[in-house]
């Protein structure tokens, strides 16, 4: 639950002791450390599934996998961790939720999980108090507003690069910036208990975006005398929870050497139920500008996308 930056928390709350807090009743078994070496625990933990109505499993690193000093070989789950989960969900009654909950610093593929879970938690290292974070999430005492804040790859990934060449771009590519790959989650994935819808808004500067204006053309020189292109989107809180979003403002680019997807702006924003609020994002000019191989920065022509969640815009430089 802990990272290596840090003093040792004196009042670590475990998930065990959040889902208690909130009065829930709660049979628990080991089943495994995290290096996870054997299976001699599984049975217990399989029996308890068995019986159960609703069940978490909380999986992943610590720091015998990742610390200072400490790097892993690969970003699967350690040991027999991925058997574990394996003999739960095969002991599951028909119709009992699996909620798997990810402890971890670095990216861990979570392929499995996304396939077979109901739910997927990834908390990273939650500290002192991410027991209770954790249950209240999980009973919906608090709505999820997170976004993922690096890129889930396969567990393959490893075997694609070579850390002894640290560029960027070179196949598959690294970080969501580069990667060409599929990726088990993105960068900046994240749920909510309610939904969000997303409208661009003729704002006073803004680009006015509608039916009949797909694309902006503009050229190099425009680009650098207005400094920047301009959005506004109203977000509207369309389920019945209240709730915060993340709202995240990425361009897209084919153009050579230039990043596949870059973020360039986020506001994050609480809703009510049918409420609407208004955002502002500012595409730079610094934003269109690519680095090439000695280090220098220009704008160069071709198509950029404005993606703001659900919505998108080209704009082409000339």
């Amino acid at each position: 639950m802990q990272g290596n930056y840090n003093g040792k928390a004196p009042y670590l709350i475990s998930p065990l002791e959040g889902l208690k807090g909130l009065g829930v009743g709660v049979d628990w078994a080991l089943g495994c450390d995290v290096p996870c070496t054997n299976d001699t625990g599984f049975s217990k933990a399989v029996d308890l599934a068995s019986m159960a109505t609703h069940v978490v499993m909380v999986i992943g690193l610590d720091q015998t996998q990742e610390r200072e000093g400490h790097d892993r070989n690969e970003i699967s789950l350690p040991g027999k961790q991925a058997q574990l989960l394996d003999a739960v969900k095969g002991a599951l009654k028909p119709g009992v939720p699996l909620a798997v909950v990810l402890m971890a610093g670095g990216p861990v593929d979570m392929t499995w999980a996304k396939a077979n879970a109901n739910a997927l938690v990834w908390t990273g290292y939650p500290g002192q108090s991410g027991g209770q974070a954790l249950a209240e999430v999980l009973f919906g005492d608090v709505n999820p507003s997170g976004r993922l804040p690096y890129t889930m790859y396969p567990a393959d990934y490893v075997n694609q690069i070579s850390f002894f060449d640290m560029s960027m771009r070179t196949p598959p590519g690294r970080t969501y910036k580069f990667y060409t790959g599929e990726p088990v989650y993105a960068f900046g994935d994240g749920l909510s208990y309610t939904t969000f819808d997303y409208k661009w808004n003729a704002g006073e500067g803004c680009v006015a975006v509608g039916d009949n204006s797909k694309s902006l053309r503009v050229s190099r020189a425009q680009l650098e005398a207005l400094g920047s292109v301009n959005y506004s989107v109203t977000v509207t809180n369309t389920g019945s929870w209240s709730g915060a979003v993340s709202v995240l403002a990425f361009m897209k680019s084919d153009v050579p050497g230039a990043p596949l997807k870059q973020l360039f702006g986020f506001q994050k924003v609480f809703l009510d139920p049918k409420q609407s609020a208004n955002l502002f994002f500012a595409a730079s000019r610094q934003h269109f500008q690519s680095v090439d191989t000695q280090g220098k920065k220009s704008i160069a022509p071709g198509n950029y996308w404005i993606q703001v969640e659900t919505l998108e815009h080209r704009v082409n430089i000339i």
